[in-house]
């Protein structure tokens, strides 16, 4: 009679060996695999190869085509402020004489239709302006104070140290965003003003589209590394624009692949055979994937302009269409090879599954339902029908003496050993930054990150150095508690102590920060002493060392308390409970706030406020 320990070993022995029918399939496949993808392998190599080549290719023209249009486009303002500069400062025009200043700046506009305005600004910010009409077509003089120019106040001390391009600026009236170009003028070494010019970005955008279109690509043309400057979505305006925005943020742009060109999931950088001065990488992006090439251009402005274009890797060349009908070909005649492998092998190895077939379902303890195997001519399978069939009638007798469902349940136990949870008192602490929205406002999704991780890191540093344990990030908050898994009489003090510490590290960041421009960071911490049921919980494949129970809802409400009772502004504000606080020392200061009332409790609490340093209190 076979016995248990017999029976599981017997069942043992079919895990972790291979079918029969892979194995004859993959010898006859393993032939064909190697004949065809040694040819097919060195077919692809090439064909990727000579298409990455011409991909390379199309991009460096396509990017040198895109700066040199660019530089076409704005030269002009160049030359023409310094030629204007040039005849004012050697008296060729006086500029005291209106006339003549008026028949230079009107006349230099006909040669430059990108131009839209041409200036003079005097020491005193005394403005003459020559500005093209395009409804009319005709160019209009006047004389301006700084609030009606094309570009505002002049900054004239700026000006003075050398030409310039500004920043974009924003029109209102023309609801249009514009280049200008400052160049100054001295006479006898004299600074007696500045010439500019006023450029329109509208034809940026017109010439890389109709440039898109020549090369199947997607151009633009970014104003450093967060807004877009030129692209085919802003030819008819684009909404959102206003004087404190005159460009749109790459990061919510209406081009979904031009808006992902930083991100880091899904890049692969392109090979390197591309001039130095040329940027490029691919993204793999909604299911396509897309190559960048781009060129960072100076001395158009503070910041660089980045021109480039993208386009998708997989479109139609000739060579790459070639490439996929090999990788086809090749895929069919693999798989038509493996077919019939597994075909043959099939047919051998019939009475091999079936054996294997049967014997899954007696693991299943399935005696009932199991048929005798046939025999077969093959002396060994045949062999293995008879042993299977004495077997199987041996099993049919056990099952008629052993319960079904308690031979299950010891095939199907496991080993692990189950996870126990305990009743603890613990201190439980959250904090939380007040006004994240306000403070991330404005950061890319990378700079949004590293404030977090900073943050987290000093937070953490505070909880870990007091023996505290974190439980977990939330968005922006910390939940961390103190007395599990190892039992801390004074979890209280480290908790409180660690809020301090906190605090202390928020106050200096913050110090650094004010210094740098950036904005403070405010955080709330609620902290609350209690019991709690601590241990793993989850399901058996997911477990969380964690807490639950009221403790852990006390000193959250306790941390959102903290707007209630802080002013507004406060840089850190610290709530402990009335156990909490009963079980601190004298060297921490606290104050009383009275009876609270907590969100979702109906019994009020005694809350403090705690101040100090974390030194004065290990002290």
């Amino acid at each position: 009679m076979v016995t248990n320990r017999t029976y599981l070993r017997m069942l043992s022995r079919w895990y972790g060996r291979v079918p029969i029918t892979i194995t004859l399939a993959s010898a006859i496949g393993s032939l064909v695999l190697v004949a065809v993808g040694v040819v097919f392998g060195v077919g692809v190599w090439l064909a990727q190869k000579n298409t990455f080549d011409l991909l390379r290719l199309n991009a460096e023209q396509s990017v040198a085509s895109d700066v040199s249009q660019f530089t076409q486009h704005l030269r002009p303002a160049e030359h023409l402020t310094r030629f204007l500069a040039q005849q004012i400062g050697a008296l060729e025009v006086d500029p005291e004489n209106k006339d003549e200043l008026a028949t230079l700046l009107t006349g230099s506009l006909a040669g430059a239709q990108q131009i839209e305005a041409v200036l003079y600004v005097d020491i005193q910010q005394n403005a003459h302006v020559a500005r093209r009409v395009r409804e009319s077509r005709t160019v209009e003089w006047t004389m301006v104070d700084h609030a009606a120019r094309p570009m505002g106040r002049v900054d004239l001390e700026s000006v003075r140290q050398g030409a310039q391009w500004g920043s974009p600026v924003w029109r209102e009236q023309s609801r249009k965003t514009y280049l200008n170009r400052f160049h100054p003028v001295t006479r006898n070494g004299e600074f007696i003003g500045a010439v500019g010019a006023v450029t329109s970005i509208e034809g940026l955008s017109n010439f890389i589209d109709q440039h898109a279109d020549n090369t199947n690509g997607n151009s633009f043309i970014l104003y450093g590394r967060d807004q877009v400057l030129a692209h085919w979505s802003l030819i008819d305006g684009y909404p959102g624009r206003s004087a404190e925005h005159p460009l749109p943020a790459l990061d919510t742009f209406a081009d979904p692949v031009l808006a992902s060109i930083w991100q880091t999931r899904g890049r692969r950088e392109m090979p390197r055979d591309t001039p130095r001065t040329i940027s490029s990488h691919f993204m793999d992006l909604f299911n396509e994937r897309y190559a960048f090439v781009y060129q960072s251009l100076e001395g158009f402005g503070p910041r660089p302009m980045i021109i480039g274009a993208y386009f998708k890797a997989n479109d139609s060349s000739k060579e790459i269409q070639r490439m996929s009908a090999a990788l086809i070909a090749g895929i069919v005649t693999l798989i038509i090879s493996l077919l019939a492998a597994i075909f043959l092998g099939h047919r051998i190895a019939r009475p091999i599954v079936r054996f294997s077939g049967a014997a899954a379902r007696i693991r299943d303890l399935d005696v009932s339902k199991i048929d005798q195997l046939p025999g077969s001519i093959f002396r060994e399978l045949n062999d293995q029908a008879v042993a299977f069939n004495s077997m199987l009638r041996a099993l049919r007798w056990f099952e008629l003496y052993v319960p079904k469902k308690l031979v299950e349940r010891l095939i199907r136990s496991a080993n692990d050993d189950s996870t126990n949870s305990v009743a603890r008192e613990v201190t439980v602490m959250f904090t939380d930054i007040v006004g994240f929205s306000s403070v991330s406002e404005g950061l890319s999704a990378p700079d949004v990150a590293d404030f977090v991780n900073h943050h987290f890191s000093l937070v953490a540093g505070c909880i870990e150095s007091e023996q505290g344990t974190i439980d977990k990030f939330i968005g922006d908050a910390v939940m961390a508690f103190w007395g599990a898994p190892d039992v801390q009489n004074d979890s209280a003090e480290k908790a409180c102590r660690a809020a301090l510490a906190i605090a202390a590290s928020i106050h200096a960041d913050n110090l650094q920060r004010q210094a740098r421009g950036a904005q403070a960071v405010f955080i709330r911490i609620g902290i609350h002493t209690g019991p709690a049921t601590v241990g793993n919980i989850g399901a058996p494949g997911r477990l969380n060392y964690t807490l639950i129970g009221d403790t852990v809802n006390i000193g959250q409400r306790l941390e959102q308390l903290g707007k209630k009772l802080y002013p507004a502004g406060t840089e850190t504000s610290i709530l402990i409970s009335s156990e909490t606080q009963s079980r601190l020392g004298p060297s921490f200061t606290t104050t009383s706030t009275g009876q609270q009332k907590l969100k979702g409790r109906t019994e009020k609490l005694e809350v403090y406020k705690l101040s100090g340093t974390a030194s004065d209190s290990a002290e």
